[in-house]
This record gives structure tokens, C-alpha cells and sequence, in this order.
């Protein structure tokens, strides 16, 4: 079988959805599947990997956004093509030529969410386009239908929910698992408390919530330091707010880092913070990938996201953008040795019961085989 994954960005770009894809199509072909991402070519400089993603120049770029010359030509060439959503500029044309192509899967990841004018031309998508489009598709996957229902979703699914279904992303447990205690080799105090959070400081992400996070931590006390992982146009303005509150000091910037270096920060951390602002936020696997390390979080309570925390079992959950029940959460799982222990072991237990790679890759592959056969 052969299937062409279809995102907007794709290593060495950052974004969730490109991280997704790119991560779906390495475990389908471990599987001995014939499976290949198809993206922009990079807006970061870096090492382009070739061996399983091909590179196509946009002939126009806007945000994520991208016209692909050739993806047409070359979608024609498999038996089933996975597109991650959104992607304008690249939907409209598969989906409208849905009926020449070979079945189209399509992962919804999340409703676009930006500013200004801009948000006037994704909500005109939205209400006029996408109802027309999702149709096309022949199955169309979700990471929870707690998110589908609060979202643009909403309705669509309510109509044809058998053609909706609920497939978690998943974690690689034998690598992110746990492991010694590497905070000094971070640069951290070994007596400090820490505090993680993993995210894009880039405007496309600036829903994350690290300025709420900073303010925070000003207000903890000095043994505690917070981890960030993470780069982008943002990071200089959140180095200066750290400066200006005073936690410079126990605030430690590690920007973007390999797999071995972010396994490390895990290990290394007592909490991990999500403290998103924004319904942008749909899931959080990096909650996950916590988790898996036996590190419990401390989130905000969105649709999709509030599916990874079992709130007083794995995790804490907290209103969005309620600084006050943000702080009593890190207080509480930092300073209470023995609930935050018990809370990091079921994470992980969890995380192997219900959101492991291999489960999620078995997903992919049974709703493969189910829209080949149909055709």
C-alpha cells in the first residue's frame, strides 16, 4: 500500500501538525508501509530530510498556507492520500477533485485561529468552504470528539458521525520514558523544583501561555525554576519579561532542541505546565510525552486538551487564563511529594493503556485498509 501524508510544514519547519504527519508516516513505514510526506519546502534553514518527505516549492505562501504546484500529479500515484487539516491552499484542490484521486483520510487538527484580517478570511472559509469540502473526504479522523463537538466540527458531525472517528495521537514510550534525574547537565540547581513547558515561541503559537507561565513563577518561591523548550520570533520579548519580573536567574531557555535533549528535559522536570490560552489549543502530546516520563501537568482545561488529564489522577486541570488556580496547581503538585509521585505513575500507566504509538499506527492503518476496500 501506498499513502502520501499531505501537511503544511514539515521538518525542519516547526509546527504541531507537521510534527504529526511526519511522525505517521516514519511509524507506517517501519510497518513496512510505502509511506511519504509531501510539504512546502522549508521557510528554516536546516537539514531537509529526503529519505521520506519530498519537498514541493509553493508557487504562493501565506502564514501556513501554500499553492503546490505538481501535489495533483503526484497524489495520483497512491492508493490513499492523508491529509492533515488545515492546510489552505492545498485542501481545495484535492478535496474538490476528490472523485478523480484515490480515497482521501483526512486528520482534522484543529480550527485555524489568527488575527486581524486575517481571521475575517478563515472564518469566511469556514462558514462557506468547509462545509462544501469535509464531505469529500472519506473518513475523517479526529484526536477527540470532545474537540470535534466545540469545534467547527460541530455540526458536520452531528450529521454523519459514522464517518467521524475518535483516533488519539500517540507516544513513542520506548523513548520518551522514564530515566535519571539530568537537571544539573540542564544547568539547573539539584535541590531546585522545575517546571517544564514544550512549545513554538513563534506568533503561530503565541496561544501557549508563557507570559501567564513567567508571571507565575515570579510569584513561587526561589527554588523553583522553569524549563522552556522551544524558539522562535517571540523568544527575545519573553527573555526580557523574565528579566523585568526578576526570574532571570531560574529561568532557563534551551530553545529547540533534538529528541535526546527534550527526553532529558522531561526526566528533569517535577511538573510540566500547559498553560495554553486560546481553543487552538485541541490536544497536547506533549502532555502526553510527559506523561509517558512519569511527569504530571498542570493544563488549561480546553476541549481535546482536557481528554489527556484524568484531573486529580494524572494531572491538574485549570480555567484558562485563571492565573490564581494556575499557581495553587503548581503549588500543590511541586510542594506535595507524594500526590505529584502518584500522579506521575498513573500518567504513565495510562499513557500505555490508552495513547501508545503502536495503537495509534494500528488506528491508521485498519482506516486505510476500510477506504481501499470501499473503492
Amino acid at each position: 500500500m501506498r499513502v502520501l501524508h499531505v501537511a503544511c510544514v514539515a521538518p525542519p519547519d516547526v509546527g504541531g501538525i507537521g510534527a504529526a504527519a511526519a511522525r505517521e508516516v516514519r511509524g507506517l513505514r517501519a510497518r513496512g508501509i510505502d509511506a511519504r510526506l509531501v510539504a512546502p519546502t522549508p521557510v528554516i534553514p536546516g537539514q531537509m530530510e529526503r529519505s521520506y518527505i519530498e519537498y514541493l516549492p509553493p508557487r504562493l505562501r501565506f502564514g501556513n498556507g501554500a499553492v503546490l504546484p505538481g501535489l495533483i500529479e503526484l497524489a495520483q500515484g497512491y492508493d490513499v492520500i492523508h491529509l492533515h487539516y488545515p492546510f489552505f491552499g492545498a485542501a481545495e484542490p484535492l478535496l474538490l477533485r476528490a472523485r478523480q484521486l484515490p480515497p482521501i483520510v483526512m486528520t482534522f487538527h484543529m480550527d485555524a485561529k489568527t488575527q486581524g484580517w486575517k481571521r475575517l478570511v478563515v472564518a469566511l472559509h469556514r462558514w462557506m468552504l468547509q462545509p462544501f469540502l469535509l464531505p469529500r473526504a472519506k473518513r475523517l479522523l479526529v484526536s477527540s470528539f470532545d474537540y470535534a463537538r466545540h469545534s467547527s466540527l460541530a455540526r458536520w458531525f452531528a450529521r454523519a458521525p459514522e464517518r467521524v472517528l475518535e483516533v488519539p495521537f500517540g507516544v513513542d514510550t520506548d523513548v520518551f520514558s522514564p530515566g535519571p534525574d539530568e537537571r544539573v547537565r540542564l544547568g539547573i540547581p539539584p535541590t531546585a523544583k522545575t517546571v517544564l513547558s514544550v512549545g513554538g515561541m513563534d506568533a503561530a503559537h503565541a496561544f501557549k501561555g508563557v507570559p501567564e507561565l513567567l508571571q507565575v513563577i515570579a510569584k513561587l518561591p526561589e527554588q523553583v525554576h522553569v524549563l522552556l523548550v522551544g524558539d522562535g520570533e517571540l523568544r527575545a520579548g519573553f527573555e526580557e519579561l523574565a528579566t523585568s519580573l526578576g526570574i532571570r536567574g531560574r529561568t532557563h531557555f534551551l530553545g529547540r532542541v533534538d529528541t535526546p535533549t527534550l527526553v532529558r528535559a522531561y526526566r528533569s522536570a517535577d511538573v510540566f505546565a500547559f498553560p495554553s490560552t486560546s481553543a487552538a489549543e485541541a490536544f497536547g502530546l506533549v502532555v502526553l510525552e510527559a506523561a509517558a516520563v512519569g511527569v504530571p501537568a498542570v493544563a488549561s482545561s480546553w476541549p481535546g486538551v482536557r481528554t489527556v488529564i484524568e484531573h486529580g489522577i494524572t494531572g491538574m486541570l485549570v480555567p484558562p487564563g485563571d492565573a490564581h488556580a494556575l499557581l495553587g496547581a503548581l503549588q500543590t503538585l511541586l510542594f506535595q511529594d507524594v500526590e505529584r509521585r502518584a500522579m506521575g505513575e498513573a500518567a504513565r500507566v495510562r499513557v500505555g493503556a490508552r495513547f501508545s504509538w503502536e495503537r495509534h499506527v494500528d488506528a491508521l492503518v485498519q482506516v486505510y485498509e476500510q477506504v481501499v476496500k470501499r473503492v
